[in-house]
């Protein structure tokens, strides 16, 4: 039978993640462009990068603000970047996507041990279940390696404010729900895994080992000057090691670096005069999502005997 009510707040909730999405991609625009340039990021209004003047409240409203002027500046008419739309695009699809797929869908695409301890209808046990919160944390990682990445790709070095405040926000999460640390992890991928026994001081352990291994990720980024600002990429694998753990984080690094790779030689086939590609921040980030959108169907790793 069709649950009616389930559909339309199935609906309505998706809706709310994008909307709020794309707010949260509109203030993401202010601070790739400010923060780096050591501007403030709350105090003052957003203006035209041409004229400088402020922009209306009115115009300023995600995606349909920049739809409604034709992409122009309503003061001097001069053209806007299609790129902030688009980040504002990127991130409300990236919030809905989340949503959709770890609460609605129960995490069909996380580690299958978790599938089955979760009722047929997700509204059932929406808020208190911990995918809820595992999909807020992967939204605020997703937000800042996006963050960095957008940062990096405009050449400029990401401050590790960014850094500081998503550690910052991961320990909220661990003090709140203490198994968002391993619900992502290939500990979940045991069939035998039982979730009560976990605390805040396993969630710890585990995030220390997973920032260790993206402290030596990252420096071996530093070290084979990768391309753009090689510290944007150590922040980055620094931030996600204590987000996701250490098996994740040499996952992502596998899969940027062969991207990375893949694009160099590239270029030297095409004899490019000019390098074309992104930075492997952005690379880092498209990793992140695609391996946690296909993690059912990754190996099992299993860790249950490792000393953390």
């Amino acid at each position: 039978m069709i649950d009616f009510l389930t559909i339309l707040a199935t609906i309505v909730f998706v809706i709310y993640a994008f909307v709020g999405g794309a707010c949260f991609g509109s203030f993401l625009n202010v601070i790739v462009w400010r923060l780096p340039r050591k501007k403030p990021i709350l105090l003052a209004r957003s203006h035209c990068p041409k004229c400088e003047k402020d922009i209306a409240a009115s115009d300023n409203i995600p995606i349909i603000g920049w739809l409604r002027l034709a992409g122009r500046c309503r003061n001097c008419r001069e053209s806007i970047s299609v790129k902030y739309p688009l980040i504002e695009t990127v991130v409300a699809v990236l919030f809905a996507a989340l949503f959709l797929v770890i609460v609605v869908m129960h995490g069909v695409t996380l580690p299958q041990g978790w599938l089955g301890k979760h009722h047929a209808n997700w509204l059932s046990e929406f808020p208190r279940c911990p995918l809820f919160a595992f999909s807020l944390h992967q939204m605020t990682l997703g937000y800042l390696l996006l963050a960095i990445a957008l940062i990096d790709e405009d050449r400029m070095k990401s401050p590790w404010r960014i850094v500081l405040f998503g550690l910052l926000l991961h320990f909220c999460f661990d003090c709140w729900k203490p198994i968002v640390r391993y619900i992502d992890s290939p500990l979940a991928q045991i069939t035998d895994f039982h979730v009560p026994e976990l605390t805040f001081y396993d969630a710890c352990k585990y995030s220390l080992l997973g920032g260790v291994v993206g402290v030596i990720f990252g420096g071996v980024g530093k070290l084979c000057k990768v391309p753009h600002v090689a510290d944007n990429t150590f922040e980055q694998l620094v931030m996600l090691g204590v987000f996701m753990g250490p098996i994740v984080t040499v996952l992502v690094s596998i899969v940027s670096a062969s991207s990375l790779v893949m694009q160099t030689f590239g270029n030297r086939i095409l004899k490019k005069k000019q390098r074309v590609g992104t930075g492997i921040p952005l690379q880092i980030f498209c990793a992140w999502l695609l391996l946690l959108f296909t993690w059912r169907w990754w190996p099992v790793v299993d860790l249950s005997s490792f000393p953390f």
